[in-house]
């Protein structure tokens, strides 16, 4: 960053015009000419290629694997899909591998694969190192309401095949459905979950590999929480975004700031200080908020424009004398901070540091951006040729 944080100085026009360009990754390939489009649009003839090494470094894979009605559908629906948690209670069961891609903002971008509890991916026809080759995250879920043997059995069976296949798959374990359980029996199964699961990997010889737990229900914000921890381990800017928030609110008299992905409300980057689920919480729904009267208010007449833009911004004030201060950052992303009343005060202050940091996240973005856009040129010429570098041809779902 050019300018000192704290130190304030005009702010120049230009500037703001420019930065309005630098909207994130998901402009870049995303469309029906993408490399990376659906397979039912018919772009691509319903071919998935598991084993093109270009998309992977562009858009992380993330899998969800479990047992059959143990919720994986669900989460998925719910997050990125803003369905109501009753609503699905009358989703069908998943039959076949289900691919879709997650391009929210420039961090948030990544395909999530949901696989059918009844397929055993492990049957020697089927090739699951296609499969676990360039995975970023192994999302397994476990219904804490039924009984989890057989679960933690395919656990182990699944993290073992695919650490061999690529040991820098990150593991989490989603204990899911706790909604249905009280404080005690929370903990309780969430410790014999852990317990069981890291045992049967020592009496494997692989303590080394690590499990995350999270205890989750759709519920509540339990699941965007531990969503937000998953995708935050596939940001190779995270270091970066941290230091960048920290910077920013040692300097503002901030207690806490949050940067959000504003359609699935995963933040995608926090400072250094402990994160409370209240606070966690108010944040969503802050954005709840925002977006809700932002769609009624915030349209022009004929119904054109965007609700969220470069405009947006936000106070509210709590009864407990903390302000919840919303600020944009780009088209996708939002910047949420906890302030207290007497250091809102200086709001010029924070504005003006504000505007450093957004300047520092857009040049970030610009670095990536050039990055994915030369990925995505070498990504087409492969697909060109009918097969991936290694002569493997590509696989029919």
């Amino acid at each position: 960053m050019s300018q000192v944080l704290g130190k304030p100085q005009p702010e120049d026009e230009d500037d703001d015009e420019e930065e309005d360009e630098l909207v994130g990754l998901a402009d870049y390939g995303d469309g029906p000419d993408s490399s990376d489009a659906d397979p039912d649009s018919g772009a691509e003839e319903g071919v998935l290629d598991f084993s093109d090494p270009f998309s992977t470094e562009v858009k992380p894979r993330i899998l969800l694997m479990g047992l059959r009605r143990s919720g994986k559908s669900s989460i998925q629906k719910v997050v990125f899909h803003k369905m109501s948690p009753n609503e699905t209670l009358f989703l069908e069961s998943t039959n076949k591998i289900c691919r879709e891609d997650v391009s929210n903002s420039s961090f948030v971008n990544f395909q999530i694969w949901d696989f059918p509890g009844q397929i055993d991916f492990f049957d020697p026809t089927f090739d699951y190192e296609m499969i676990f080759r360039g995975t970023g995250a192994l999302i397994f879920v476990i219904d804490s309401q039924d009984d989890y043997m057989e679960a933690l059995a395919r656990l182990h069976l699944t993290v073992t095949r695919a650490y061999k296949v690529n040991t820098d798959i990150n593991f989490e374990v989603f204990i899911h459905k706790v909604d249905g359980l009280s404080d005690d029996h929370k903990i309780e199964t969430q410790r014999d979950i852990h317990q069981r699961a890291n045992d049967d990997l020592a009496d494997a010889g692989l303590e080394k590999i690590h499990l995350s737990f999270y205890l989750t229900s759709i519920y509540d914000h339990s699941i965007f929480e531990a969503f937000s921890k998953v995708v935050q381990k596939l940001i190779p800017q995270l270091p970066t975004l941290e230091n960048l928030l920290n910077i920013f609110i040692s300097n503002s008299g901030i207690e806490k700031a949050f940067l959000f992905d504003v359609v699935s409300k995963i933040y995608i980057a926090t400072d250094s200080t402990p994160v409370d689920m209240q606070t966690y919480e108010l944040c969503c729904d802050m954005i709840d908020v925002v977006i809700d009267i932002s769609c009624i208010y915030g349209l022009k007449e004929d119904g054109a424009g965007t609700p969220y833009d470069k405009e947006s911004t936000a106070i509210i004030k709590l009864n407990n004398t903390t302000v919840l201060y919303l600020k944009e950052v780009t088209k996708f992303l939002a910047l949420v901070c906890f302030v207290r009343e007497e250091s809102f005060e200086r709001k010029g202050l924070i504005d003006y540091n504000f505007h450093c940091f957004r300047k520092a996240i857009h040049e970030v973005f610009e670095v990536r951006m050039k990055v994915v856009k030369s990925r995505k040129v070498q990504n087409r010429l492969q697909k060109k040729k009918g097969a991936t570098p290694n002569g493997t041809p590509r696989v029919l779902l």
